[in-house]
């Protein structure tokens, strides 16, 4: 079946993953980022490869973290508040949106220069 340009635009292609997080009490969503969300990030990085990115995992988390329909729990300006939470919680969540959005550490360290 030959694919036209409408359906591949209204295509539910960005699905979200139930993980339960006993250590906050209940369960979260991660979401798939969109193509042009994954390229500002990387931009991000490439910009700062030289100095690195503050607060990096939690800046892609709160990328996708979100609740069931896939709308983000937190913005760009409360990143510093998800930073404060516990690495063990955060790093898991982190390496399952890594995964979720098809990202490898291989991808971070290419874009880092290594």
């Amino acid at each position: 079946m030959d694919l036209t340009k409408d359906a591949i635009l209204g295509a539910k292609d960005l699905n979200v993953l139930k993980v339960h997080v006993k250590e906050w009490g209940g369960d979260v969503y991660i979401r798939c980022m969109t193509v042009g969300e994954r390229d500002a990030y990387e931009c991000e990085w490439l910009a700062n490869k030289d100095r690195g990115v503050q607060n990096f995992r939690s800046k892609f988390l709160a990328r996708c973290l979100c609740d069931k329909d896939g709308a983000r729990l937190f913005t760009d300006a409360e990143i510093d508040q998800l930073a404060g939470k516990s690495i063990a919680v955060v790093d898991r969540l982190f390496n399952k949106a890594m995964k979720h959005n098809a990202m490898s550490m291989e991808d971070v360290e290419q874009l880092a220069g290594e």
